[in-house]
């Protein structure tokens, strides 16, 4: 339990650089709806929280401001309060809470998943993302927190490489109209986010080692050949992320099962 706390407090460090560049990119209007965003996410995790381990006799779990950080920072932009409160109480308790506070998926990603389908209009996604003005401020920002749980060993490294590779080949193998450098999907969206901290996030990573390096090069290519081949032009991190994350107990069994067979 200690050591999963202090991943926790860890987790929200790294998150909290980038996190402070979008208030920072925010307009004066927009910052401090992103920030009333964050603290309604966070309060919903908590008493969600706090109703089902009333039910079970258990102490609240520790990670709801990792929750609310990682919701509201995907966000492209700030949103209506109705659908973030609807999202954010599906994706901790259908994402957590009815596991027995053991998530199979990120909570994030389950409430951001949840609020795109819902409100395919309701800025939960940024579309035309090809034509978006890419943030090289917002990438860098997530590399300090990055390096840091690496060292530490709490990001799986072979995801975030497969995911980088996997991206880059497969922008140099689709041809199409307006696509923008290879290079350049890494800065455009929520890509870096999305690889680092949620693609990554250890509740929907695979367990082998060989399983983590097909993963990662699956969500990368999901996330360009979404963004190529869709005409909305949507960022796709997160459909690509849910994908994969479905997928991973998958590909753990396959590889486990040629092994023991070869």
């Amino acid at each position: 339990m200690v050591t999963y706390r202090i991943g926790q407090n860890q987790l929200a460090l790294a998150l909290s650089p980038p996190l402070l560049v979008r208030f920072v990119e925010d307009s004066a209007d927009q910052g401090p709806a992103r920030l009333v965003l964050l603290v309604l996410a966070f309060a919903v995790a908590y008493a969600w929280s706090a109703v089902f381990s009333g039910r079970l006799g258990q102490k609240p779990e520790s990670s709801q401001l990792n929750f609310a950080m990682l919701f509201t920072l995907l966000l492209p932009a700030p949103v209506g309060w109705g659908g973030a409160l609807l999202a954010t109480s599906f994706g901790w308790v259908f994402g957590r809470e009815v596991f027995g506070g053991k998530a199979i998926l990120s909570p994030a990603l389950v409430a951001l998943a949840f609020a795109i389908f819902s409100f395919p209009k309701g800025g939960y996604e940024t579309l035309l993302i090809l034509s978006a003005q890419p943030s090289l401020l917002l990438a860098l920002s997530c590399l300090p927190g990055a390096a840091w749980l690496l060292w530490k060993g709490i990001l799986p490294w072979r995801i975030i490489v497969g995911a980088t590779a996997g991206a880059a080949a497969t922008a140099l193998l689709i041809v199409a109209p307006e696509a923008p450098p290879w290079w350049e999907h890494f800065l455009l969206g929520s890509f870096s986010i999305g690889i680092l901290f949620l693609t990554a996030a250890p509740e929907s990573t695979p367990r082998t080692e060989k399983a983590r390096w097909l993963y990662g090069a699956m969500v990368g290519a999901l996330i360009i050949t979404i963004r190529l081949a869709n005409p909305e032009q949507p960022d796709g991190v997160v459909l690509a992320a849910l994908l994969g994350g479905l997928f991973a107990p998958l590909l753990d069994r396959a590889l486990s099962w040629r092994t023991q067979h070869e």
